[in-house]
């Protein structure tokens, strides 16, 4: 039914693995000004979103397949889905809202998923990770912020959280710059 490439990315474990690369880091800056950056296996997070009950290998090949059109109204599904469930939540309980999402869109998702595909008929007993996908996002309050709490879609399973809040100092030209401590 799905020929070679169907054949090779059936053969290995129909489940998803959870993958440690997955990550947010969030860096305040100016006080209240919040900058989000995932770096997420995008490709099983979208199998996870939008067709969790259908092997990882069925899903990626349908997607490599999926005229441009459609495969984009599947991935703004996907990605309301996943940013209605990301959640800054501040002391108080308000929400601090979420604005100015970048996705990969259709043309990169495909491609993200025929090298899955490509890569599954090479070498299909291999299950190295693949490099993640950056999904950037911010966030800004009104007054300053000194705390809050992350909540991210089960989507997106196990996340190491990074945060800070940089620390900058302009130089004259020629001048060297205080102590800068970590």
């Amino acid at each position: 039914m799905f020929g070679l490439a169907g054949q090779a990315l059936c053969a290995g474990p129909a489940r998803g693995h959870e993958l440690p690369e997955n990550r947010l880091t969030l860096v305040l800056r100016n006080g209240h000004h919040l900058a989000l950056t995932l770096l997420i296996d995008y490709p099983e997070t979208l199998h996870r979103t939008l067709a969790p009950q259908q092997a990882f290998a069925q899903f990626a090949l349908a997607c490599a397949a999926m005229p441009a059109a459609d495969l984009q109204a599947q991935l703004q599904r996907a990605h309301a889905r996943l940013q209605a469930d990301t959640r800054l939540v501040l002391p108080d309980g308000s929400e601090l809202p979420i604005i100015r999402w970048q996705w990969p869109d259709a043309t990169q998702a495909q491609a993200l998923m025929q090298q899955r595909v490509m890569a599954a008929v090479v070498a299909p007993g291999d299950h190295r990770h693949h490099p993640p996908t950056e999904i950037r996002a911010e966030a800004r309050a009104r007054h300053d912020l000194r705390e809050l709490s992350v909540r991210l879609p089960a989507q997106l399973q196990r996340v190491l959280v990074v945060w800070s809040r940089p620390t900058q100092r302009w130089l004259d030209p020629g001048a060297a710059s205080p102590p800068l401590r970590f």
